[in-house]
C-alpha cells in the first residue's frame, strides 16, 4: 500500500480547487473580512452541512451507508471576526428560516382556531355520550361520531427551526422530534455552548452523528424515539473557554467519543496584518454561494411534511473509491506504536468517516448527483488530514521530538529557499536552534524529519550530512 495517500504531518492548509464556486467565495471572505482562512473555510462547510445533511447521505466504499453531517470545532481568539465568517455564509440559512417563522406565525394561528371548533364539537359529542349513558340508552352512534372526529383533529404546524445556538440537549432533541428533523447547532460564541448544557448528553450525540436513532426519556410527559434526524455542530470558540471546558469535563467528551468525531482548527491569527487594500470590495461570489445554498436549503421544506422522506445517496467514482479504501488502511496502519496515528485510535477510526462526509458535502454543491470524483475526494483527504494535525494539537500533548522537528523544520526552510541542497549535521548542531545543539535531542529530531520524508542522511567526505 502507498504511503502517499495522506499529506505529510504539519502540512499547510491544503490549497483550495480555483474551479470550485465554494473556493471562489472562501477567497473572496478572506480578502474582504480577513480572518484566518480556515475558519473561513468552516464556516462555510458548516452552512453546507445544515443544507445538505437533510436530503442526501454517502456510501462509503466498504459499503456503509452514513449521514453527511460534520461537527466542526474552530478555536479563535476575540477580535477574529467568528461571528462574521458564520454570518457571511449562513445568511440564506437564516433568512429563509426567519421568513418560515413569519409563515408558521400565521398558520399557528389558523390552527388554534380550527382547533377551537374542534375542541367544540368535541365537547357536544362526549356531552351526548353522558346523557345517553344517564338515561340507560345506547352511545354507539355518538361513539363512532368521536372516532371519526378524532380522525379529524388538526394537527399542530411544524416549525422550520432548523438553526439552534445556545440550546438545551432536551429542546434540540424535542425540535428534531417535533419540528423539522434536521438542524445545526451553531454557536460563533462557543463559550456558552461549551460551558452550557448543551453538550450534556454525549451518547445521544454521538448516535445521532452515525445516523442512529435515539431514545428520549421524559419524566414530564411522553418519551419519544428520535428517528432518521440529522444534526451538525459548530463550535467556534476562544482558546481560553476550550480549556476551561477541557479542565472541567473534557476527559469524560474524550472517553465518550465525542470530541473524535470533530473536525478542528486553531488558525494563526490574522490581527495586526488585517489592512485595507481598496475601498471597493466585490461580493460576486458570495452571492452566488448564497443563490445556490438558498435553493439547496429550501428542499428541506419537504421535511415539514414527511420527516421520513428517503435520501438521495451519494456514491464514490470506481476510482475514488480505491482512494478512499488506501486513506482508510493507510489511516488504519498508522495507529500502531510511533505511527502519525499513535494514541488517537479514537479519533483515527472517526477520520476516514469524516472524509467521505467532506468529500460527499463538496461534490454534490459543486457537481450535483453525480458520483463523488477522485479529484474531490483528493481534497477531502487533505483537508480532513490536516484537521487531524490540528486535533494531535489541541489534544495531545506533543512529544518532545516532534516540537523538536517542527522548530528545526522551520529553520532549515530559508536554506531551502536560498536555494540550499544540503547541510552537514555538525554545522546544525552548532548554528541551530539552542535546544537542538544537544547531540541527543538533534538526532530525535532529524529522525522525525527523516520518517516524515524531509530530509535523507548521507556522507561527505566522512561527514555527516542531510539534504535539504
Amino acid at each position: 500500500m502507498s504511503s502517499a495517500v495522506l499529506p505529510r504531518v504539519n502540512a499547510p492548509f491544503p490549497y483550495l480547487p480555483r474551479k470550485w464556486l465554494f473556493s471562489s467565495a472562501i477567497r473572496e471572505a478572506e480578502n474582504n473580512i480577513q480572518a484566518p482562512q480556515p475558519l473561513i473555510c468552516f464556516s462555510a462547510l458548516t452552512a453546507l452541512s445544515v443544507a445538505l445533511q437533510g436530503l442526501y447521505d454517502v456510501r462509503k466504499p466498504n459499503g456503509q451507508c452514513v449521514p453527511t453531517s460534520v461537527m466542526l470545532l474552530s478555536i479563535a481568539q476575540s477580535g477574529e471576526r467568528k461571528s462574521t465568517t458564520e454570518n457571511h455564509f449562513m445568511g440564506s440559512i437564516n433568512a429563509l428560516q426567519r421568513s418560515e417563522y413569519l409563515s408558521h406565525q400565521a398558520n399557528l394561528k389558523t390552527w388554534e382556531s380550527k382547533l377551537k371548533i374542534w375542541n367544540e364539537i368535541n365537547k357536544r359529542i362526549l356531552k351526548a355520550i353522558g346523557k345517553n349513558t344517564e338515561k340507560g340508552e345506547s352511545t354507539g352512534e355518538e361513539e363512532a361520531r368521536l372516532l371519526a372526529h378524532e380522525e379529524q383533529k388538526p394537527a399542530k404546524p411544524k416549525r422550520f427551526k432548523i438553526i439552534y445556538d445556545d440550546s438545551t440537549p432536551e429542546a434540540l432533541f424535542w425540535g428534531l422530534n417535533s419540528d423539522l428533523s434536521t438542524a445545526g447547532l451553531i454557536s460563533s460564541e462557543g463559550g456558552s455552548v461549551l460551558n452550557g448544557r448543551a453538550l450534556n448528553d454525549l451518547p445521544k450525540f454521538n448516535a445521532i452523528w452515525s445516523g442512529d436513532s435515539i431514545t428520549v426519556d421524559r419524566k414530564a410527559a411522553d418519551s419519544y424515539e428520535l428517528i432518521n434526524a440529522r444534526l451538525t455542530v459548530s463550535i467556534m470558540a476562544q482558546k481560553s473557554a476550550f480549556e476551561e471546558y477541557v479542565r472541567r469535563c473534557g476527559e469524560k467528551a474524550r472517553g465518550s467519543g465525542l470530541w473524535a468525531r470533530f473536525l478542528v482548527c486553531h488558525p494563526e491569527s490574522t490581527q495586526g496584518s488585517r489592512l485595507i487594500k481598496n475601498g471597493v470590495l466585490s461580493w460576486k461570489h458570495k452571492e452566488d454561494f448564497q443563490k445556490r445554498l438558498a435553493t439547496i436549503a429550501r428542499q428541506n421544506l419537504r421535511l415539514l411534511d414527511d420527516a421520513s422522506a428517503s435520501r438521495t445517496v451519494l456514491d464514490f467514482s470506481p476510482e475514488a473509491a480505491r482512494l478512499w479504501l488506501d486513506a482508510f488502511n493507510e489511516i488504519e496502519s498508522k495507529i500502531a506504536d510511533h505511527e502519525r496515528f499513535y494514541g488517537l485510535g479514537d479519533h483515527a477510526s472517526k477520520l476516514a468517516d469524516n472524509i467521505a462526509r467532506v468529500a460527499a458535502l463538496l461534490h454534490v454543491f459543486e457537481e450535483g448527483e453525480t458520483e463523488i470524483s477522485k479529484a474531490t475526494l483528493g481534497y477531502a483527504i487533505d483537508f480532513c488530514a490536516w484537521c487531524s494535525d490540528e486535533f494531535y494539537r489541541l489534544f495531545m500533548p506533543q512529544r518532545q521530538e516532534i516540537s523538536d522537528a517542527i522548530e528545526l523544520d522551520n529553520w532549515l526552510q530559508k536554506f531551502r529557499e536560498e536555494g540550499g541542497k544540503w547541510m552537514p549535521i555538525n554545522y546544525i548542531r552548532q548554528y541551530g536552534p539552542c535546544g537542538l545543539r544537544n547531540k541527543l535531542r538533534l538526532d530525535a529530531a532529524l529522525n522525525e524529519l527523516w520518517l516524515d520524508r524531509r530530509l535523507e542522511f548521507f556522507k561527505r567526505r566522512k561527514t555527516r550530512c542531510v539534504t535539504l
